[in-house]
C-alpha cells in the first residue's frame, strides 16, 4: 500500500510540473511584446528550462527530433558554431550563439512538446492575440493620448523597447491568428471577442507607417484571400482607401530613403566579399563595433559615400551572409524553404482535419515575418521570439499531421 501511495504522489508532482512548465511558457508567450517585462521572460524560461531537465532526468518526458527543420537547423547551427573559430570578435559571437540562437532551440523544442495538441495551439494563438490587443491599445492611448501626439506622427518613434519598425512584426502575427480564430469561432461573440482583438494591431501598422509591414500585409492579404476573388478585392479597396486618406500616404510619397538602404546592402556586399566563406562571426555586435566601415565606404561609388554610414545590414539576408557568410546564407535559406515548404504540404493534404486552417494562418505568419526581414533588422530577442514560436506552431501542425496519417496507416 505504501509503495501504491508513493507511486501515485510521484505521478501528482510530475504532473504539476508539467502543467507548471506550460504555464511558465504560456506567460513568456503572452509576454513576448511587453516591455519592460524582460525580467519576468527570463525567469518563466530558465525555469522551465529547468523543470524540463527534471522531467527529462527522471525520463518523464522525450523529445522527438524528427521534424522537416532538423536537418538544415543542425547545419546550419554547426555553421555557425565553426564560423566562431575564424570570428573577429570570438566572444562576441560565442555569446550571441547561444543569446540569439541555442536559447530559441530550447524554446522551441519546449513549445512543441509542451503546446502539442490543436486544443493546446489554440490556447497558445489566443495568448498572442489578446496580448497583442492589451499591449497596442495601451500603448496607442498612452502615445496619442497621455502624450498628444499628433495622428500624422508616425506611432513610436523615440520608443527602445517597441521601436517603430518592429511593433508591426507581432501586430501582423496577431492579426494572421486572430483571422483564423475568427473564421473558425462557431459564435458571434468569439468573432466579435477577436475582431475588436486585432483592431489595435490593424492601427499600429497604420499609424506606424513602416513600409515593409504594409507590403507584408497586403501580400498576407493577397494569399489567405486568393481563393476568394470579390472578397479580396473589397479588401485591398477598403485598405487602399484607408491608406490614401491617412498619414501613411505621405511615406510612399516622400523620405523613401531608398539610396541608404542601397548603401547599406552595398557595404554589406564589401564587407562578405573579403569574408566570403565564414563571414566575419555571429557576434551582432561585430559589424559595427570591429569593422573600418569607414574603409569599406571609401569604396562605394562617390553619390553614396556622403551618406550616413549604419552600422546594421538592415537586412535579415544580407546580415546572415555577412556574419555567417555565402554557405551560411545558402543552409539560411534552406531552412526557409524547407519551413515553407512544410506548412504548405499541410494545407494541400488536409483539408477535413483541422489543420489545413492552421496551415495558412502559420504559412502567412512565416510569410510576414520574412518580407519585413527584408527591409529591417529583425534580430533582436522581440523579433527573435515571435520567429520562434511561429516556427513551433507549423512543426505541432506538421506532428499532429505525421500522427493521424500514421494512425490512419496502422487502421488500415
Amino acid at each position: 500500500m505504501n509503495l501504491d501511495v508513493i507511486k501515485k504522489d510521484r505521478e501528482r508532482i510530475f504532473s504539476f510540473l508539467m502543467a507548471t512548465v506550460s504555464v511558465l511558457l504560456g506567460i513568456y508567450v503572452f509576454l513576448i511584446p511587453i516591455p519592460h517585462a524582460t525580467t519576468i521572460k527570463e525567469i518563466c524560461y530558465y525555469l522551465a528550462v529547468v523543470l524540463v531537465f527534471v522531467l527529462v532526468w527522471f525520463r518523464r518526458i522525450f523529445f522527438h527530433h524528427h521534424t522537416p527543420l532538423v536537418v538544415p537547423a543542425v547545419i546550419f547551427l554547426s555553421w555557425c558554431v565553426f564560423g566562431v573559430f575564424f570570428a573577429i570578435n570570438r566572444e562576441n559571437s560565442l555569446h550571441d550563439l547561444y543569446v540569439h540562437f541555442l536559447k530559441y532551440i530550447f524554446l522551441y523544442f519546449m513549445l512543441v512538446f509542451f503546446f502539442s495538441s490543436l486544443n493546446k495551439l489554440s490556447i497558445l494563438s489566443r495568448l498572442i492575440v489578446v496580448s497583442s490587443a492589451i499591449l497596442f491599445f495601451c500603448c496607442l492611448y498612452y502615445y496619442y493620448v497621455v502624450l498628444g501626439r499628433s495622428f500624422s506622427e508616425r506611432y513610436g518613434l523615440g520608443f527602445r523597447e517597441l521601436p517603430t519598425n518592429q511593433a508591426g512584426i507581432f501586430a501582423l502575427f496577431a492579426i494572421s491568428l486572430g483571422v483564423h480564430n475568427i473564421s473558425q469561432a462557431k459564435r458571434w461573440g468569439e468573432k466579435i471577442f477577436f475582431s475588436c482583438c486585432i483592431l489595435p494591431a490593424l492601427v499600429i501598422v497604420l499609424l506606424a507607417q513602416t513600409r515593409s509591414v504594409l507590403l507584408a500585409l497586403l501580400v498576407s492579404v493577397v494569399v489567405v484571400f486568393f481563393s476568394r476573388k470579390k472578397l479580396l478585392f473589397g479588401i485591398l479597396l477598403m485598405l487602399g482607401c484607408i491608406v490614401a486618406v491617412s498619414p501613411v500616404a505621405e511615406r510612399f510619397k516622400t523620405n523613401l530613403s531608398g539610396i541608404h538602404r542601397v548603401k547599406m546592402g552595398l557595404i554589406a556586399w564589401e564587407v562578405v566579399k573579403d569574408y566570403p566563406l565564414t563571414g566575419i562571426g555571429f557576434g551582432m555586435r561585430t559589424f559595427g563595433d570591429n569593422l573600418d566601415l569607414q574603409s569599406y565606404n571609401a569604396k562605394l561609388p562617390e553619390k553614396f559615400q556622403s551618406q550616413e554610414i549604419v552600422p546594421d545590414p538592415h537586412n535579415m539576408y544580407t546580415d546572415i551572409a555577412v556574419r555567417t557568410g555565402i554557405p551560411g546564407l545558402i543552409f539560411f535559406c534552406w531552412f526557409i524553404f524547407t519551413f515553407f515548404r512544410m506548412v504548405r504540404a499541410l494545407g494541400q493534404d488536409s483539408a477535413s482535419d483541422g489543420i489545413a486552417p492552421w496551415s495558412v494562418a502559420i504559412f502567412v505568419s512565416g510569410l510576414s515575418f520574412f518580407i519585413i526581414g527584408f527591409f529591417e533588422p529583425v534580430f533582436s530577442h522581440y523579433a527573435e521570439s515571435v520567429l520562434c514560436v511561429i516556427l513551433a506552431m507549423g512543426t505541432i501542425l506538421w506532428r499532429l499531421h505525421e500522427d493521424r496519417k500514421a494512425l490512419g496507416c496502422h487502421r488500415l
